[in-house]
């Protein structure tokens, strides 16, 4: 069986170590198979997810989304996405190829091709890179047997707009290895909106994964693994659909147990490239004699090295160095007269270099934790970007530092914590390629994190609170032709969320999130800054059974500032407030469980204050609105097999 676990802040702390199932700052939350559905604590209840990792976010307080059609949905903490939370797979880096960010990292995951999801939440961390407001690390857990086994799983769904969905795996092996094999196959037709208008959004993905270990010894682990996927996907809120979506990614890990106080030496090598295409033609009808093609790629090659240290009983340190070759292509081809001589001419056109980004990071974190009632956690990064844009013949090196230092208290049931980070960033692809993006000035942001936590074996409350200020923020205006700039701002804001169980069947859970954003420069609002979000949610659990009932809403949003925004989108006025009833239920028998869900029962017409302009499409029925709908009332059914 796969397992999703979530770090709600760092992988370190004391608490981290308890599989409580409750959903606090600092503990970890145990569910099955897929990406969790946070807002409760049924194993069962993390099948509550669709194929849109980002949609499944949203049920975790402080987490926001954009949509933009059947692809390329993005994910934000706390109103920061794209580089500002970063995404690591199995601690390699993969980004998205579109200057237009129709591809994503999230665009070329399969939720159910990995075990364990780590979210890391500020500036509170340094060994998986420069976070500004946190982090997403998708990982699958390295296998060791300890008798000849084979095992396997398969799960099937079939739900409103023709969306199927089909995964299964298989492991065999033994004492001394294993192989692994994953395949995910997931598509659906347009979706509908509740004003029954049809959204351009359909979409078809595919991948198999191959992992395969050896474990010579009980101390050395030697892993190779393989992920190659596919997939197209029609976008409501532009004139082209991505008609191929490739990945080849590569790893190769070694893990070795020294000694007691050199507890792992941990080496990673990683080859992650991206083939992606767009056009206007394929998955749209096109009237016009104007064909075009865009087919930006990206490889990455990188590695990771990082020694766990054990000096004392009390201490432990990781220290570790990372590098990574980032390099950006393109070719493209416009103004054709039909879709063959488009094809012809794309396939004749060579790729031509874009940007290159070579990356080197050298860093120490730490944890003092001992049989007392605090621990201190702290932690120092270097990196040194270098930066080529083939255009322009313009080079750019950059010298980037980010560190922090937390302290925390522990009570019986109680935990105190405060940590203050220093998080910098050079500006990515997206805003590099901008005007006057190869002259920004790095992006620093000085962070308080603070909290407190209290859990009992039937209740939890958590208050989180952050207060933070971004030197040389950076800003993009869509003007006619979009700009990058740097200004400074100022965030502040938290979650709230609180658990209670009732005799040991039922649980009630609630959260409130917000975040507060101003551009100190301009004196303005901070564009592209989520509303106030709430929830609240109720399960009912007995034996094999459980249904569920929650209510996920959105305050209206009057804080904006017109035309500017970030490399996601812009901000296109005030937004209104909103909320969508969904249940859920389901049974387990032996081997077997069935699982149901209706979404969006109340039909409610919606869509997210940071979602994408919905447009006109030629031929299509796709509404014109100024952002993109979410699904109206949809019903899924979901069946699911141990072996």
């Amino acid at each position: 069986m796969r397992k999703i676990l979530i770090y709600n802040l760092c992988g370190m702390s004391y608490l981290c170590t308890q599989e409580l199932h409750t959903k606090t700052t600092l503990q970890s939350v145990l569910y099955t198979k897929t990406l969790p559905n946070t807002t409760t604590t049924s194993l069962e209840q993390s099948e509550m997810l669709t194929n849109n990792i980002a949609k499944s976010l949203t049920y975790v307080s402080g987490f926001s989304m954009t949509r933009k059609g059947g692809g390329g949905s993005e994910v934000y903490y706390r109103s920061q996405g794209g580089s500002r939370l970063p995404i690591l797979i199995n601690g390699g880096i993969l980004n998205g190829g579109c200057g237009g960010r129709m591809d994503t990292t999230l665009t070329y995951l399969f939720s159910q091709n990995y075990d364990t999801l780590t979210i890391l939440k500020g500036p509170q961390d340094v060994r998986y890179g420069a976070l500004i407001a946190g982090g997403l690390l998708f990982d699958r857990e390295s296998v060791r047997l300890e008798s000849n086994t084979f095992r396997a799983n398969a799960n099937m769904l079939y739900g409103s707009f023709n969306h199927k969905d089909f995964n299964a795996s298989a492991l065999v092996g033994g004492k001394y290895g294993s192989l692994g094999i994953i395949a995910s196959d997931y598509s659906s037709n347009d979706y509908k909106a509740a004003n029954a208008k049809t959204i351009h959004s359909a979409y078809n993905r595919q991948s198999v994964s191959l992992i395969g270990t050896l474990t010579p010894t009980k101390d050395t682990l030697i892993e190779l693994s393989a992920d190659v996927s596919n997939g197209e996907a029609a976008y409501a809120d532009r004139g082209m659909d991505g008609r191929s979506f490739d990945r080849k990614s590569f790893m190769l890990k070694f893990q070795q147990k020294i000694s007691p106080s050199i507890p792992l030496l941990d080496i990673r090598a990683w080859h992650n490239s991206i083939d992606h295409s767009m056009d206007n033609f394929t998955l749209r009808p096109n009237s016009t004699q104007n064909f075009s093609i865009n087919n930006p790629k990206r490889t990455a090659n990188g590695a990771k090295i990082e020694l766990t240290l054990k000096p004392t009983d009390i201490l432990k340190l990781y220290v570790g160095s990372m590098y990574n070759h980032d390099e950006h292509d393109l070719r493209q081809v416009s103004g054709l007269p039909n879709a063959q001589i488009a094809n012809q001419t794309l396939a004749n056109t060579p790729f031509a270099p874009n940007f290159r980004f070579q990356n080197l990071g050298m860093f120490v974190q730490g944890e003092v934790l001992g049989d007392f009632h605090y621990g201190i956690f702290f932690g120092m990064r270097y990196d040194a970007l270098h930066t080529s844009q083939f255009a322009t013949n313009t080079q750019k090196l950059e010298n980037l530092f980010s560190g922090f230092g937390r302290y925390e208290y522990y009570l019986p049931h109680t935990t105190f914590f405060a940590g203050i980070g220093v998080a910098q960033r050079g500006a990515d692809f997206w805003e590099k390629s901008k005007i006057n993006g190869m002259n920004l000035a790095p992006e620093t942001n000085t962070q308080l994190d603070f909290g407190v936590l209290y859990y009992t074996h039937n209740a939890s409350i958590s208050a989180l609170g952050f207060y933070s200020q971004m030197w040389d923020y950076i800003l993009l205006y869509y003007g006619a032709n979009t700009s990058a700039l740097n200004t400074n701002a100022r965030m502040l804001g938290g979650e709230l969320e609180a658990r209670y169980k009732f005799f040991d069947m039922l649980s009630v859970y609630g959260s409130l999130s917000y975040t507060y954003a101003q551009d100190l420069n301009a004196h303005a609002p901070l564009p592209q800054i989520a509303p106030l979000t709430a929830q609240v949610g109720m399960t009912l659990q007995k034996g094999g059974w459980f249904v569920r009932a929650d209510m996920y809403s959105n305050a209206a949003q009057h804080r904006y500032r017109i035309d500017y925004g970030n490399v996601v989108g812009k901000d296109l006025g005030a937004s209104a407030g909103f909320y969508t009833l969904n249940a859920y239920g389901g049974y387990t028998y032996k081997k077997l469980s069935f699982l149901f869900g209706v979404e969006n029962l109340t039909n409610t017409l919606y869509a997210y204050h940071l979602s994408r302009n919905s447009v006109a499409i030629n031929m299509l029925d796709n509404p014109v609105n100024t952002r993109v709908y979410e699904p109206g009332r949809n019903f899924w059914l979901k069946i699911q097999a141990y072996f």
